[in-house]
């Protein structure tokens, strides 16, 4: 056989093999939860991250002494409830946020108002919920773009 037939077949059965592969490493299953753990954390994963939010809610308004400091935990939950559920209900989720944490603060304003003003409390508490609602958003936009399989390059 020339070496130019041998050079041509390997490089055929190098493309063939290439083809078999086809993304494999995108579809990884999880391995953890299966049956119906996995299929109740499915069902309910939108009741799971309100019980987050309102039992650490509760945890900061009650027992740390930082209260703007934690609000920005939720900064991950929200992102992370953007990935997961999509864009209505993180945003959803941030709005429900903002609406418990203005409830607090109404009810008692004096932890909040201990290193702000009552301006600089409300300046920082808006830029707080705008950039949560933002931040449900792009959680949202992140899960797009991850799921997105490369497309193929043209062949010439």
């Amino acid at each position: 056989m020339p070496v130019g037939q041998l050079a041509t077949e390997a490089i055929n059965t190098t493309l063939k093999t290439e083809e078999g592969l086809e993304y494999d490493f995108l579809e990884d299953k999880p391995e953890g939860l299966n049956g119906p753990q996995q299929i109740y954390l499915q069902d309910n994963l939108h009741d799971i991250f309100l019980l987050i939010i309102l039992i650490s809610l509760t945890v900061i308004n009650f027992f740390v002494e930082a209260k703007l400091v934690s609000l920005n935990f939720f900064y991950l939950v929200i992102l992370l409830s953007g990935y997961t559920l999509g864009k209505r209900s993180a945003v959803l989720l941030a709005f429900f946020t903002i609406l418990i944490v203005w409830a607090f603060i109404l009810a008692d304003a004096n932890p909040y108002l201990k290193y702000l003003n009552e301006i600089e409390l409300n300046l920082h508490m808006t830029l707080w919920g705008g950039l949560l609602i933002m931040m449900g958003w792009t959680g949202s936009f992140l899960a797009k773009t991850f799921q997105k399989k490369p497309e193929e390059e043209p062949q010439s």
